[in-house]
């Protein structure tokens, strides 16, 4: 399997979790209108854990050659951290 089929089911994949968190979205936001809370507490939660993890990707520059495999491991899964947030929150 070459990488342009690779790269071409990836984009699939992010354009059907696109359209499918936008549906769960709406779902979600009507479910809080109707209990008249406009927003999940976990919301602004979520959003500080992002802004931790992203001053953890941001110090990676400050690391030295001995560790860049802690590097390489933040950028790889904290990414992913973020994107499960998303999806909980």
């Amino acid at each position: 399997m070459s990488v342009a089929w690779i790269v071409v089911i990836a984009f699939i994949a992010f354009i059907a979790l696109y359209f499918w968190s936008g549906k769960r979205a709406r779902e979600k936001s009507a479910e809080r209108v109707a209990s008249g809370q406009l927003q999940s507490p976990l919301h602004k939660a979520a959003y500080a854990l992002e802004l931790v993890l992203l001053s953890f990707l941001m110090c990676g520059g400050n690391v030295d050659e001995n560790h860049t495999a802690i590097v390489v491991f933040i950028f790889i899964v904290f990414p992913l951290i973020i994107v499960a947030l998303r999806l909980l929150s």
